[in-house]
């Protein structure tokens, strides 16, 4: 008997952990609105380093436009393994746009790459 509480304690504790986890649609959002906001700092507890490091550079440069009223309105998201995808348009636009995310050390982090 005490090993199944014991096992049932766990599973839960697993579950409780499992959802802690920010989700993909989550952290796009977050890291949105803090570029958006000009807020670098905060931006990059939301992304990969290198998109860290292209966060830095634009922000030197001063390529980096403030918009207080940002507004990201989230679609959908598709979640394969440790790659997720979110799918938003911007403002008032209707041009959906996609944001590629990864999951590193169990956490979803924005990944942009400089190629278009």
């Amino acid at each position: 008997m005490k090993k199944y509480v014991i096992l049932a304690l766990s599973a839960l504790l697993s579950m409780m952990l499992v959802s802690c986890t920010e989700s993909p649609s989550r952290v796009a959002k977050k890291f949105s609105q803090a570029v958006a906001t000009g807020q670098v700092e905060e931006a990059k507890k939301y992304c990969t380093e290198s998109t860290a490091k292209m966060l830095d550079m634009s922000a030197a440069l001063g390529g980096m436009t403030e918009n207080p009223n940002y507004k990201m309105n989230i679609l959908r998201d598709s979640i394969v393994d440790n790659l997720a995808y979110v799918f938003f348009t911007e403002n008032d636009s209707d041009m959906e746009q996609v944001m590629k995310l990864n999951k590193i050390d169990g956490e979803w982090k924005v990944s942009m790459s400089g190629k278009k």
